[in-house]
């Protein structure tokens, strides 16, 4: 995921934000604070450098790296805030990502293994649509930002890999759409979640240096909410 596909999405979603607003009307005085858990997979975590370009005398099959679809569970607040909405929370995601050097000019041959759990605190700006379809919006879309703690373990095939060194906190600009559109009754609702995330870096070693634009961390997660 580049930055420039998080810009375009963010002004795009703001100007549908804007318009659904001004479409409807809400008395937040007598909206509640809204709870949620939700569980789902993901795909992401380190975010490797695909420019080997940028490495001398590395050839395109140099390094790469395979990711694993992981796994994540997660707890919501939903705080009103005039028509709209700030969401925070805590989740927990786990990531398996393997990376492969082949590169017999510069020495480095082998695989490293990297089982990254990481500990999330989102906050964002909840933007409610079509809320004459449905108390709360039909849809919410979210613009924040979150922060990581990043835990580690690390497996290296062989002594012929580069060395590498990693980071105990990321952040960056998250965004994403949740809806709980079916009621279960006793004010249980049932949905679903999409999010993104694109942030700093938090592996670094010869084919991921920090004045590499490309490396950094980020991921699509998605799944199933239950609200209450």
């Amino acid at each position: 995921m580049q930055k420039n596909y998080f810009v375009t999405l963010l002004a795009a979603l703001l100007v549908i934000g804007a318009c659904s607003n001004k479409t409807t009307t809400s008395n937040s005085a007598k909206r509640q604070i809204k709870y949620r858990v939700q569980a789902g997979a993901n795909k992401g975590g380190i975010t490797e450098n695909t420019n080997l370009k940028l490495v001398d005398g590395a050839n395109i099959n140099a390094f790469s790296g395979a990711t694993r679809t992981g796994i994540n569970v997660g707890t919501r607040a939903i705080i009103p805030l005039k028509r709209n909405a700030i969401e925070t929370g805590l989740d927990y995601m786990y990531n398996n990502q393997t990376f492969t050097y082949s590169d017999a000019t510069n020495g480095y041959e082998g695989t490293r293994k990297v089982n990254l759990s990481q500990i999330i605190l989102p906050v964002t700006y909840s933007i409610p649509l079509f809320k004459k379809r449905l108390e709360g919006g039909l849809f919410q879309v979210k613009l924040g930002y979150l922060a990581q703690v990043n835990i580690y373990g690390i497996k290296s095939s062989n002594a012929t890999l580069p060395k590498y060194s990693t980071k105990l906190f990321t952040s960056g600009f998250t965004v994403g759409i949740s809806s709980t559109p079916i009621a279960l009754g006793r004010g249980l609702k049932l949905g679903f979640y999409i999010d993104g995330y694109r942030g700093t870096q938090a592996y670094e070693d010869f084919y991921n240096r920090s004045e590499f634009e490309t490396a950094g961390t980020s991921f699509m997660k998605y799944g199933i909410i239950l609200e209450f």
